[in-house]
């Protein structure tokens, strides 16, 4: 009985889908010779439909499809305001579940409730996808807050995941240059973790000790003897919902100054501390007096690993120093473009779209004409139709995009790329001055030198085929064998300097303490020149 419920579901979720989608194709047809001015009109009275019903289902069907309306709910910056203004009301008025179902688990997970709570009230101050959340106090005093999954949610989760499967094969067949299996994978991965809130829990210590110094975010914490994976009990911390901008102008809250600490807060998670937030939507980020900022839900995170933070780094550098070809570069290593024979068209738009996108506010994005925009996007993919996003940059592609949307909505001028600017650039530069950076740029020219003599082996065959075409100037002949003689160089003052650093462990654990700091020296001397021929080398790039 229950497969035949559950079945009901995903057939549900998939004529939802195409009851949307066909209705805006239909509109396409009818309005082909509509005056410009009705069909817009047309077109505001379609979203308000559309969007009323697309809440009303997820309201009523609950699961994943909670999530990914709130998800929407803040992309203010892209989606017309009839569907923000009706998905936003998925962020804190989704019906409750039935208290009993909520007293049940609780007895299941931590026993009975009047032995460990003085106070629990049955009406929740937040409901969700997963779960919902009440206020309570324990038997010692404290004022918490406890997060309590549904029951049964394990199944409505497979049956919504199942749905997304059908979509995504519906949309492969219609926009077959886009890979959405990538997208379906990373999302399973995401829901799998959100279910256990023991994880959320370790989450929520992890940026506390990374925001510890920062008075400016604040971070519940986790008490560990009431919590258990169906069961997240943390401190009750009080704030206003970042959306509700009348509330915080009564309070005379800054609210300039609250985007920027929250923008200021990612750019840390993100070229910091290599551990993010997934999910900043106004259901989960409160402000109060000072300004200062809370995060709550730490199910959805994600880590940055150190090969992507250099490609980020790399990629975000480029955008702030307008390097076009540096951004292609980084993006055909980031696995967004494959690699082609001929990238030079695909440079040179990248540079207009800098030009054209790089400085623009939030604010002046959403005046932009929407044709505008779609025609850009419909020429990237022109020019390289396999262009897609890959795994590991889904989740921080839509944290940027809720980041955009808040941002919008507190202050349309706030630039996130420029607040985050000066975080990417010191992280640079401190990696480029350590020890460790030398040695990344010393092994990255090894690494060419060895590459080198099966390039050459290449040239020649090709060559010899009749199938390479050269323009080449003295200058240019020039600028190669200048390139090749500083790598050559740079290798081996590494390879040196490694040497000497050797011996001085060697000097010191012998007693030789003098020889040691001469060797240490000369060691410091070789690495810090081996940096200064790399850098030229970057400067030449």
């Amino acid at each position: 009985m229950r497969f035949f419920r559950y079945r009901g579901r995903v057939v549900r979720v998939v004529i939802l889908f195409f009851r949307v989608l066909l209705s805006y194709k239909f509109f396409g047809l009818r309005n082909i010779f509509t005056p410009a001015e009705v069909r817009r009109e047309r077109l505001r009275r379609l979203h308000t439909r559309n969007a009323s019903i697309i809440r009303e289902h997820m309201v009523r069907m609950r699961g994943i499809l909670i999530k990914i309306g709130q998800f929407f709910s803040s992309r203010v910056d892209i989606l017309p305001e009839e569907y923000t203004n009706e998905l936003s009301k998925l962020q804190d008025q989704v019906p409750p579940a039935p208290f009993s179902d909520i007293v049940k688990r609780l007895t299941e997970e931590l026993g009975p409730m009047d032995e460990i709570f003085s106070a629990f009230t049955e009406i929740p101050i937040a409901s969700a996808s997963l779960g919902q959340v009440h206020r309570a106090c324990l038997r010692d005093g404290d004022c918490i807050v406890v997060k309590v999954q549904y029951p049964g949610i394990d199944e409505v989760i497979a049956a919504d995941m199942r749905a997304l499967k059908y979509i995504i094969r519906i949309l492969r067949v219609l926009y077959r240059q886009i890979n959405l299996d990538v997208i379906y994978s990373e999302f399973s991965r995401i829901v799998a973790e959100e279910l256990d809130y023991l994880l959320e829990g370790k989450n929520a210590e992890t940026f506390a000790r990374n925001f510890a110094k920062n008075e400016r975010i604040k971070i519940p914490i986790v008490y560990w003897p009431y919590t258990t994976s169906k069961v997240l009990t943390l401190e009750y911390l009080e704030g206003t919902k970042i959306t509700d901008l009348a509330e915080i102008d009564r309070l005379g809250i800054d609210k300039k100054e609250t985007a920027h600490i929250l923008a200021e807060a990612y750019a840390q998670m993100f070229f910091v501390d290599g551990f993010f937030h997934g999910d900043p939507h106004p259901g989960n980020i409160f402000v109060r007096s000072g300004p200062s900022v809370i995060l709550v839900d730490f199910g959805m995170v994600d880590r940055i690993s150190a090969r992507k933070k250099e490609e980020l780094r790399r990629a975000f550098i480029a955008i702030v120093e307008r390097d076009s070809l540096g951004l292609v570069r980084a993006l055909v290593d980031m696995g967004f473009i494959p690699l082609t024979k001929d990238i030079q068209p695909l440079v040179q738009f990248v540079e207009r779209i800098l030009l054209k996108y790089r400085d623009i506010s939030p604010g002046e994005f959403k005046a932009m004409d929407i044709e505008e925009i779609g025609r850009d996007i419909q020429q990237a993919v022109q020019l390289n139709p396999a262009i897609q996003i890959p795994n590991d940059f889904i989740l921080l592609g839509r944290v940027v995009g809720m980041l955009n949307g808040l941002g919008s909505q507190l202050d349309p001028q706030t630039n996130i790329i420029e607040i985050s600017a000066p975080y990417a650039k010191r992280f640079i530069r401190s990696e480029e001055m350590s020890a460790q950076g030398a040695l990344k740029q010393a092994a990255g020219a090894a690494r060419s030198l060895v590459k080198l003599p099966k390039m050459l082996h290449d040239l020649l065959v090709t060559t010899s085929r009749g199938e390479l075409r050269v323009e080449i100037g003295s200058r240019d002949i020039v600028g190669v064998l200048r390139h090749i003689h500083n790598i050559g160089r740079a290798f081996v003052l590494a390879v040196f300097s490694a040497g000497a650093a050797a011996a001085a462990v060697a000097f010191r654990i012998s007693g030789y303490d003098t020889d040691a700091r001469w060797s240490a020296g000369v060691s410091g001397i070789l690495l810090l020149a081996a940096v200064y021929f790399m850098r030229k080398l970057r400067q030449r790039d």
